[in-house]
Parts: C-alpha cells; structure tokens; sequence
C-alpha cells in the first residue's frame, strides 16, 4: 500500500499538482494515487480537487527537515536527530534502544499514548511528536519531578515564542484557557529502564498540538487547543530545535540539581493555582481542596479542610472543581 504521507510531501497550497504527475515521479500508478490521497482527512490534511488540474493543499504545511533543523539547534549540541514519517510511537521505538542524547521525531504516529494509556492525537503538518533519551547515573530516586522540570522547560520555551498564557496542570500536562475554562494543548510522558542504584535510561515524549482540526475534538472526548492560534510565533522546525536545545541545557541542569531550581518556574505557570480542585483516584475517590503548589519532591500541595495533604505523582487525575470544562 502506498503511504498518504509520501504522496501528500509532493503538494503544496500554491499550485495544483496532477494526479498523474505525482504517479510518474514516484513510479506508482494513478489509482494508487487517488487512493492514498484519499485518506488525507484521517490525517487531519483537507485538499481541494479539481477536475484536470489534480490536487492542492488548503493550508501549507511545513514538514519536518533535518537540515532545516540543525540549522536553528547551537553548534555545540550534542544531540543526534532521527526524523521519521510513520512511527506507532516515538516513546516505543526510543526504547528499545535509548542511547542517550537521541532524539526521534515522526510526522505521524498510529500508537502515541498520553498519561494513563490515553490515546495521543496529533493532526499531520499539526503537531510535534518526538522523543529524547536521556541517561542519569543515580536511579530512579534522583528523578523526582523530572515530568514536571520537562513541563516548565517546554512552558518557558512555548512562551518564549508569543505563546499567550500557557499554563501547566500537574503532573505533566500543558493548558491554554478557553472561555468555559482550559483545553489541552500538549502532555509529557516519561518511561524510564535501569536499577534501582543506577544509571536510569530515561525517555521523555512530547506532544504538541500546533493546530487542531476541529471534527477531531468530538473523537478525542476532550476540549483540545492550538498553540497558533495563542500567538505561536515559531514555525515546526525552528520550534521543535529551540524544544530541543532548552531541554539539552535543563536535563544536564537536573542531573546536578534535581527539581528545585524550576519548581518556582513550574509555579509560575501552574493554571489552577489558589484554586478549588479535585483530586480523582483509579478507586472513585475525590479529595477535594485549594491547589497551594508544589514540595520540593514535585509532590502536589492540597489545601483542605484537614489541614495541607501532599499528593504524589500517581494513577491520579486533577481537576478543577465544579468545571464542566475540566478534564483528565
């Protein structure tokens, strides 16, 4: 089967390409043509067709180049990029060998997971998708509140880029507000291999929704954002190196200092600080309380009746109470 990916890299939103052109240049036939292209919707990809003339793009997209890329990235990194077009997940394949400083990126996944095993949409040309492989030579207790020192590295960055009012909701998803309240606009997901004493191989994925097709959101079964529609100022390639470079320079930062440098910056951006939220257990069971913010271990500071609870990073959902826009 041909790939949609491949043939939609030969269009763009200027000109109409032809159906039978894009054949002889990729020694396919014509039907193969209309049939991949045909999928371009469950891309989250709109084309317009025209009789005679073949197909154009509605809006550009502007795919991931790794020249393009190490162009934007400072010429002392150390971090070696592989782009791909279709992955199940860049966390997965990252896994199966995490060598430290690699990076995958994809275009596409058919598998991306978010926290709890929740599926991870991303539309193509949309979104960024990629992983990085990190090492640190404790184990897994000099990782306390590496999911939230990875949110207020990637929050600096988005509003380092015009993004307007990016906020964090612990532990490790990325908000923009709306006007019945916040939608989804990225999420954090960390596995990690290795001994208890060490090293620990860590991966950490990151979704970001750059742009989300509408007639998607009724799928994801949550309110979802765009970061171009809050001002992102950054194209994909030049966004995904400066990603790239701030985690770079904070995950060596992290391995000597742990969370304590960013926690007030995770604050900063915290969404629902001062607010009433619920605390939501796999069980059923809600707590309920004021978001105080953060201990110094990334564990969540509860305000309650009973006096502060600290909540530990866990099978737990947060949610702002009494939101019907609130979500997991």
């Amino acid at each position: 089967m041909t790939d949609p990916i491949r043939l939609l890299r030969e269009l763009d939103a200027q000109h109409f390409t032809s159906g039978t052109a894009i054949a002889e240049r990729l020694g396919i036939s014509r039907a193969s043509v209309s049939t991949a292209l045909a999928q371009a919707e469950d891309y989250g990809i709109a084309l317009t067709r025209r009789t005679g003339a073949g197909y154009q793009l509605a809006t550009p997209i502007e795919w991931l180049d790794l020249h393009t890329l190490n162009g934007y990235l400072p010429a002392d990194t150390e971090l070696s990029i592989i782009l791909d077009d279709t992955l199940d997940s860049t966390n997965r394949q990252l896994l199966k060998n995490p060598q430290h400083g690699h990076v995958l990126a994809c275009e596409w996944q058919t598998g991306g997971r978010g926290r709890l095993g929740r599926r991870w949409l991303g539309a193509l040309g949309g979104s960024l998708m990629f992983s990085v492989a990190w090492q640190f030579a404790g184990g897994p207790a000099q990782l306390a509140g590496l999911s939230l020192a990875v949110g207020a590295m990637v929050a600096e960055t988005l509003a380092a880029a015009s993004v307007r009012d990016i906020g964090l909701k612990w532990p490790n998803d990325l908000l923009l507000p709306t006007p019945t309240g916040s939608a989804k606009v990225g999420g954090i997901l960390i596995e990690m291999q290795g001994d208890a004493l060490g090293p620990a191989q860590v991966v950490i994925g990151i979704g970001l929704n750059l742009q989300f097709p509408a007639h998607w959101q009724a799928e994801l079964g949550q309110s979802a954002a765009s970061l171009q529609a809050a001002g992102l100022a950054l194209g994909r390639n030049a966004l995904l190196a400066a990603l790239l470079s701030r985690l770079e320079r904070g995950l060596r930062d992290f391995a000597h200092s742990g969370f304590a440098p960013l926690l007030p910056v995770w604050e900063s951006y915290s969404a629902w600080q001062g607010e009433q939220v619920q605390v939501l257990a796999p069980t059923g069971a809600t707590q309920s309380g004021v978001l105080l913010g953060l201990a110094a271990d990334g564990s969540l500071r509860l305000g309650t009746a009973a006096g502060e609870q600290l909540i530990h990073t866990g099978d737990v959902s947060l949610r702002r109470a009494n939101s019907e826009a609130s979500h997991d």
